[in-house]
């Protein structure tokens, strides 16, 4: 295993990881009901989503860095970009009663 293969390797892994940091910027905006910019972050933690996975089997991450999770990795951005920010934003969007839309959002992170 070359230490540039590792690199490339963690690299991946990195860029997995930028996804988490668009959720917490779209998260930010949702707090600041800021919609368009909350859902354009989400957009782009989509392309991340979509982009890493190639990019983790052309550089053999998982062979490179055995002891390091990219599936784990992976669900967690998952969770954060597609189920927790998208059900805080139901709740605090204001287009449905409080106490609805406080069941949606549970139903959505529960589910």
């Amino acid at each position: 295993m070359s230490p540039i293969g590792r690199a490339r390797a963690f690299a991946v892994h990195v860029f997995t990881a930028c996804g988490a940091a668009l959720a917490l910027v779209a998260m930010i905006l949702a707090v600041g009901e800021q919609w368009a910019a909350m859902f354009f972050c989400l957009g782009l933690a989509l392309v991340v989503d979509g982009v890493d996975g190639p990019l983790a089997r052309k550089f053999r991450v998982a062979t490179m860095l055995p002891r390091w999770s990219g599936d784990t990795l992976d669900h967690v951005v998952d969770f954060t970009t597609y189920v927790f920010v998208p059900a805080y934003a139901i709740v605090a969007s204001g287009l449905l009663p409080p106490v609805i839309a406080i069941l949606c959002g549970a139903i959505v992170v529960v589910t």
